[in-house]
Formats: C-alpha cells, structure tokens, sequence
C-alpha cells in the first residue's frame, strides 16, 4: 500500500494546557509517515518550550512573524506542508492511535480513490479533564456535499485530513470568517468530490470554558446565518438545498436563543432576535425536537 506523507497541522496561540497530550497523540500514531507543522502564533506561555521539548526531526516549528486571525495562521501553516494529504490537530483535541492507519485503510480499498478529497473519523465529547461525556455519531460517505447542507456540519475539523491538491485549489481556509471557515473548507473540498468516513472513534473534541461556541454565542451563530446565506446564493443553489438551509438556521437559531439566555446575554439576546425573526417561525418544533433529544439521552 502507498503511505503518503502526512502533513499534520497545529496552530498555537497561548495553548500550553492541553498541547503535550495533542502533541503526543500525534506522535504515537501507528502510520510513522508523517510532519507536524507547528505554526506558534507568537505565543506567551510554555506552548514554545513544551513542543521543543520533543527530539523529532519529523516536527517543524514556525514562529509567526506577525500574529494572525486563526484562518490566516492556518493557511501560512499549510503553505508549509511538504505531504500529499494535511491534517488539522486543534491543540485541545486528541486522536486515537490508529486514527491515520485506519483511513488510508480504507482509501486503499475505496475503488474511486482518486476522487476522495477528505477523509474522517467520528468524534468523541471530552470534557477539561479528559472524561467522555457524548458521542457524536453522525457519519456519512461518498457525496456528502448536499448532505452538509441538509443536516448541518458532521465533520469536526481536527478528525479531517484534506487531500492538499485539492485543499490548494478550493483556496485554503476563508480569511475573511472568524466561526464559519470550518464549515466554508469541508463543503469546498467535498463540491466536486468524494468523502470517506472511517465508523470508528478516533477523534476527541474538547469542550471547555474557552470554546468559541460557548464564549462567542452570538458572533457564532450571527456569522453562520450570515455565511449559509450568501453559499446558498454564490453557488446557486436550488429550491431543496435552499429550504435545508433555512431549516438548519432555524434549528440554529433556537439553541442560540437557548444560550444566550441561560448565559443571561440579553442584550445579545434581544439583538438577534431582531436581526433574524424568520427563524423563529419553527421554534417551538425545534424546542419540542431538542427536548426530546435530552430525554432520550437522559434514558440512555
């Protein structure tokens, strides 16, 4: 089997916490063809002492000459990938061992490989001390394109690897978005393209108090109502994927009001509501839809 060379990304700003147990979850990876590019975002803690800390020719640290937005960090950091396929590992996530191995597994039996554009595995909820409180098992392959549109962003960005051909041509991460270039590089790379999921889980996202979903409530949700909008429009979308988008706005933005409102943000609260009343037509399906969920989950 062909092991191409992996490109494994980290960008750090002030990230010490939690980094050697990102670091090292790359490292123990059971696929050894691999880089890490540590992009260090002109850090001030120990995020600089803690990966020299590692004797590995294979990890390469940049220190940014200037500080930059995170997508701009990324795309820089990318720039600098030498392998065919590049990978993003937030420096509060984690991966499994076998996370690599297992997806070029799979690429190598997919009979359409060259048209596989995004690999991924499914992700496991951890919270600040490393215990699993959720599973999140939504996972699909093939042209999965329409589908991130229908039922809303699957692919948590540190489980992807980008096939960097194609990474280069869609034009890397939009630095014009803060909360939504996540989103706007999976639906670009998977347009014309396949994904592949691997239905193991191999990636573990951390939520803790610094979480923009939780920190950036409304800038959050403000920017993705706004970014769905106009993809819908610059890619001319027809009358089903225009409806999905309303539906997943809508859906959004009853947990936003949820949030803000626990949070106690009524300022933000009133602001949004305003900005986007359309989407609350759906509201009290969405209420009744997510209190169902908890009380599944709650008899789980």
């Amino acid at each position: 089997m062909h092991k191409p060379l992996i490109s494994i990304v980290i960008n750090c700003f002030n990230s010490d916490e939690y980094l050697r147990i990102a670091i090292n979850s790359a490292i123990s990876q059971t696929y050894k063809n691999w880089e890490i590019i540590f992009w260090d975002n002109q850090s001030t803690d120990e995020s600089a002492n803690i990966v020299k800390s590692y004797e590995d020719e294979r990890i390469n640290y940049f220190y940014a000459p200037v500080h930059t937005p995170l997508g701009e960090a990324r795309n820089l950091a990318i720039e600098k990938a030498k392998g065919e396929w590049v990978c993003i590992l937030d420096c509060d996530d984690i991966w499994h061992k076998n996370k690599l191995q297992a997806a070029f597994d799979k690429l190598d039996l997919y009979k359409h490989k060259d048209e596989v554009s995004l690999l991924y595995s499914k992700t496991i909820y951890i919270d600040e001390d490393g215990e699993e409180f959720g599973r999140f098992h939504e996972h699909h392959s093939g042209k999965i394109h329409d589908l991130l549109l229908k039922r809303g962003d699957f692919v948590f960005i540190s489980s992807a690897i980008f096939r960097k051909d194609v990474l280069d041509k869609v034009g890397k991460i939009d630095v014009n978005l803060h909360y939504a270039e996540d989103y706007d590089v999976i639906l670009k790379v998977t347009k014309n393209y396949h994904a592949l999921c691997v239905d193991k889980f191999h990636t573990f996202y951390r939520v803790h108090r610094n979480n923009l979903t939780n920190t950036k409530v409304y800038e959050y949700d403000v920017e993705n109502f706004e970014f769905l909008n106009k993809y819908v429009k610059d890619n001319n979308l027809g009358f089903e994927l225009k409806k999905a988008v309303f539906l997943e706005n809508s859906k959004r933005m009853t947990a936003s009001v949820f949030k803000l409102f626990w949070k106690k943000d009524f300022s933000n609260l009133f602001k949004i509501i305003k900005g986007y009343p359309q989407y609350l037509i759906l509201s009290p399906y969405y209420i009744l839809y997510f209190l169902t969920r908890k009380f599944l989950k709650t008899r789980d």
